[in-house]
């Protein structure tokens, strides 16, 4: 008969999406603590019974919080993506974190999402669908989605790399773009280069001001 009384209250940790909506208040109540979750799914209308119990329980390192139709799919897409077309199941929640450039709109029918992380959008697209969060940093640029040279880590950027690209490249890179000495500003002004980093771009004074103006960094642009 004491059993139920003293059994242990569950931890939940190190979760990257933890779905609540399909938990009753009983439930909850066996919840002592949620720690370490990015993102945390609540049901669109709680009741007050739910609401009451989700408030017993201890938060902490939990980042973000939805509350989301029980109907909809949880989609999640992680890491460095580059996609010309981002086509979503219909009647889902997506999630997207780290990466993200957006060469065109996301697509799909009655789709809500959040955007998390580093995300470069092209300038003037009109995504279909609910953007209901725009988390970390989301920059617009005018960029040819025909014309970017992406690499998914780190990239050294030289002369000859420079003469070789059409006009109007957009160099990009997950992580880092270190410019060689080199390259000139005449030769970035010439083929109108544009670059952007998820972390750090490193270049010579000689043509920092131009990178400055022609860039996006997730952290910052430095001196060599």
């Amino acid at each position: 008969m004491f059993k139920n009384i003293f059994k242990r209250k569950q931890v939940i940790s190190a979760r990257s999406v933890l779905d609540l909506r399909d938990y009753t208040p009983e439930a909850l109540n066996g919840i002592k603590s949620i720690d370490a979750v990015a993102t945390l799914i609540l049901p669109e209308n709680p009741t007050p019974e739910f609401i009451d119990a989700f408030s017993k329980i201890h938060l902490d390192a939990v980042g973000s919080q939805f509350n989301v139709a029980k109907g909809r799919k949880i989609v999640k897409i992680n890491g460095i993506k580059f996609s010309s077309d981002i086509s979503l199941p219909d009647n889902c929640f997506a999630i997207m974190n780290g990466i993200i450039i957006l060469c065109s709109a996301i697509k799909g029918e009655n789709i809500e999402y959040a955007l998390n992380g580093i995300v470069l959008k092209k300038k003037g697209i009109q995504n279909q669908g609910k953007c209901v969060s725009e988390n970390g940093i989301v920059y617009e640029l005018d960029f040819d989605e025909d014309k970017i040279k992406f690499f998914s880590n780190e990239i050294e950027v030289d002369a000859s790399f420079i003469t070789n690209l059409e006009t109007g490249t957009l160099v990009a890179a997950g992580n880092s773009i270190e410019i060689s000495s080199d390259v000139t500003e005449e030769m970035l002004m010439n083929n109108n280069i544009k670059f952007f980093a998820g972390n750090t771009i490193k270049c010579n004074k000689e043509i920092l001001g131009y990178v400055k103006a022609y860039s996006i960094v997730g952290n910052k642009i430095k001196i060599k």
